[in-house]
């Protein structure tokens, strides 16, 4: 609770979106652990994503929370200075990762999102949130520098069975 008396709901959904999972225990995983940045379209997806990497049996590591010291970890990495900053910082969560040595970063570009509202006319996310992971893969020579796997394929959660079968495509070779 706040000074006023009512909860924090901002840090009441922060909490409960990074803190409240089970991991896969590193040494008892069927694969190497799963780096996640903490970016972007990730705030709203990372309960599916570490739901779905966990029951596959990898291991889930988090970007830091983002600072200041994380902006200008990803700083010499930003091409344009005219993106927002959510965008500009997700260069310093991929070289967070990097730096606690995970060897598999996992940020897909999501085209649509779930539809939640029946009357809406689309999902589509804006183009940074699409091809975001694009800029990281072509700017951040960490990942090739550290032998780092970075995998960003195009998803869209419209549907199950669309979500369904491109993520069994796209994991098809483990």
């Amino acid at each position: 609770r706040e000074d006023n008396g009512l909860p924090n709901l901002y840090k009441y959904k922060y909490d409960r979106m990074f803190n409240h999972y089970d991991n896969v225990d590193e040494n008892h995983a069927k694969f190497p652990a799963v780096g996640i940045p903490r970016v972007l379209n990730m705030y709203e997806n990372y309960p599916f994503w570490h739901t779905f990497f966990t029951k596959l049996g990898f291991p889930v590591v988090l970007s830091s929370e983002s600072d200041r010291q994380t902006y200008e970890k990803g700083i010499g990495y930003i091409s344009s200075e005219t993106v927002c900053y959510p965008a500009k910082i997700s260069h310093g969560h991929i070289e967070d990762l990097v730096e606690k040595d995970v060897k598999f970063v996992f940020y897909p570009s999501v085209f649509y999102e779930h539809k939640e509202f029946e009357k809406s006319d689309d999902q589509i996310n804006c183009p940074v949130v699409i091809g975001f992971p694009e800029v990281i893969q072509n700017n951040v020579s960490s990942l090739e520098k550290n032998n780092v796997t970075f995998m960003y394929p195009f998803v869209s959660f419209k549907d199950q069975k669309t979500i369904t079968s491109r993520l069994t495509e796209v994991f098809d070779q483990f």
